[in-house]
Formats: structure tokens, C-alpha cells, sequence
């Protein structure tokens, strides 16, 4: 997650794994029933009937809990399958249920070593030993089989783990390159725009006011031209560095345009106060704010820069940009 000024974006691995994981269960589960059914395998049916009650149990905690609840789901086929193969009458043989138990756990450790990376494949490949080693030790040839095809599932899972995460710290660096402004640090107008309708979302539910304050560097220009645009950076690096510190942790600044910022603020009763504690930092900006609860985006945008540029035509030229400190 990218947090900051800027607002919050996350990427949520998780979401993919609930609906990847969850999808691949019922799936199983209902070609495995229709195949017992038309096979009249009843046992097999009754195995098939509880796991699916005790699948939909954990989906319902998934929720809550999507990657505990998913681990813990993952690890529960390998002790379910090794009951089952130990059951008599069943649609496997009994010379081939090793086997079998061996290929249908391929999916367990698969799935939580991609989870959990390191930590998931030793938890999984015990498991499968604890769950199955009365099972597969019955036969010589399944028990040297079963470390190089559990191995196997685990170095895949581990893989996918692996390049799931650097995938994933791409995307969050490129999110942030999009997102912010390479200057100050703050976000900008892209992510103003997209911070806006969560924060006012927020609001609404928690029956609380959403500020929007624009703020408009003073006379950044004939700093420019008289000094240099590394002089002007500074400026505009200085006020980034004053708001962020003056304001709460919880309020975002973006840099909007060459010398124009703006700030997001949940329940802040005073936005006078707060633009006069920001300006006993920074005197030479003019201000705007407006109370944008019920307002769209370009509606309070409009509203603020309005009152933003009636503050600055009240100011005096030159209103002290140029005494500001090295």
C-alpha cells in the first residue's frame, strides 16, 4: 500500500487469491459430487457433502479473514483426503489411493506455498507428511515418489509467490509515479480527484464535513524570472514541507498545477484556523476553501478556486515571496 499525503492506494493480492481460490474449491467439489452421483458411490457423496459444508462455512469467514480462513481451508484438504482414502467401499481402489493422494495434494501445497511463500511450504509439505505417512508408506514406490512431487508443487507455489510480490511492488511504485508529484512529493490532480469521492464517501457515512482548501503560491512567477526556477522549486518544496507538518497526519495535500495546491480535510471544524496556522508558515500564499460534503468534484473545485482568487486579489503585489529565506 502507498500511503502518504497523497492518499492510499493498495493493491489487494488477497481479493485475487479469495476468488481464484474459492472458485477452483466449488468447482472441485461439484465435478466430484455429479461424478459419485452418477456413479452411485454414496460414500463418496457423503465425503463430498461434508467438505462442502465445511467449505462454505470458511468461505463465510473468508470475509473476515480471507488469508487465515484460505490457509487454513488449503491445509484442512490434506487431513480430508487421507480420512477419506482410509475409508472402505470408495470409487478409488485400494492399491492406487496413495497415488491418488499424492496427485490431489498437489493443489494444497501449490496453493498455500503461492500464499505464504517460504512459511507456507514447510507448513504444507508437513502437513501432507503428517496427514498421509501411514498412507503413502505402504508402497516403496510411493514414498520415494511423494518428496519429488510434493517438492515440486512447493517450488511452484514458491515461485508464484515470488513473482506475485515483485509484480506487485511494480505496480505500487508505478501507482505512486502516477499518482504523485515528483517535486514535493504530494500527490497530484489525478490523485486529488480520485481521494475526493472516497473522502466524501467517508463523510457522508460518518455525518461529518469534507473541506476542500486550494492554496495559490503568490508572485511564484517573478520569482522565476528573477532568480531561477531551482530558486522557485525550493518555494514550492517549502510550502509542500510547512503543510504536511502544520496540518493533521490525516488531511492530504496534492500539487495541482505549477504553483496551485490543495487539501483534503474529514471534520475539521475551522478551516479558517487551519489556513491561518499554515499561513503563519508560509504568509506568502493566498487561500480558498469550501465546505464540499454535498458538492461534486468540479462544483467544489469551482467554488473554492473562486474563493481562492477573491483572497488573492486582496493581497498586495510582491507580498513577500521575495524575502523568503535560502
Amino acid at each position: 500500500m502507498i500511503q502518504g499525503k497523497a492518499g492510499n492506494t493498495k493493491v489487494d493480492i488477497s481479493e485475487f487469491w479469495n476468488s481464484y481460490y474459492w472458485l477452483s474449491i466449488w468447482v472441485a467439489i461439484s465435478i466430484a459430487a455429479l461424478v459419485h452421483v452418477y456413479g452411485h458411490n454414496w460414500v463418496d457423496l457423503r465425503c463430498d457433502l461434508g467438505f462442502a459444508a465445511w467449505t462454505a462455512l470458511a468461505n463465510m469467514f473468508s470475509s473476515r479473514w480471507p488469508g487465515s480462513t484460505r490457509m487454513i481451508h488449503a491445509l484442512s484438504v490434506l487431513p480430508f483426503l487421507a480420512y477419506y482414502f482410509s475409508l472402505p467401499n470408495i470409487l478409488v481402489p485400494q492399491n492406487e489411493r496413495a497415488m491418488v493422494f499424492i496427485m490431489l495434494s498437489f493443489f494444497s501445497i501449490y496453493t498455500v506455498s503461492a500464499m505464504s511463500g517460504i512459511f507456507g511450504s514447510v507448513i504444507s509439505l508437513l502437513a501432507a507428511l503428517a496427514s498421509a505417512y501411514p498412507l503413502i508408506s505402504q508402497s516403496s514406490t510411493t514414498l520415494s515418489l511423494s518428496p519429488l512431487y510434493w517438492g515440486l508443487a512447493a517450488m511452484i507455489g514458491y515461485g508464484h509467490y515470488a513473482l506475485t510480490n515483485s509484480l506487485h511492488e511494480l505496480y505500487l511504485e508505478l501507482t505512486k509515479l502516477t499518482l504523485s508529484d515528483p517535486l514535493t512529493g504530494l500527490g497530484n490532480r489525478r490523485a486529488l480527484e480520485q481521494d475526493f469521492e472516497r473522502y466524501r464517501h467517508l463523510t457522508l457515512r460518518d455525518n461529518k464535513r469534507l473541506i476542500l482548501t486550494l492554496w495559490d503560491i503568490n508572485d511564484l512567477k517573478k520569482i522565476n524570472d528573477v532568480y531561477g526556477h531551482s530558486h522557485g522549486d525550493e518555494i514550492l518544496k517549502k510550502f509542500a514541507s510547512a503543510v504536511t507538518s502544520t496540518a493533521r497526519h490525516s488531511d492530504p495535500f496534492y500539487r495541482i498545477g505549477g504553483d496551485e495546491f490543495a487539501g483534503l480535510h474529514i471534520g475539521t471544524e475551522d478551516p479558517v484556523e487551519l489556513i491561518s496556522r499554515i499561513r503563519n508558515e508560509v504568509p506568502w500564499v493566498s487561500a480558498g476553501w469550501v465546505d464540499a460534503t454535498h458538492l461534486n468534484f468540479d462544483e467544489a473545485y469551482t467554488q473554492a478556486d473562486k474563493n481562492m482568487y477573491d483572497d488573492k486579489s486582496t493581497k498586495p503585489a510582491d507580498s513577500g515571496i521575495f524575502t523568503i529565506e535560502d
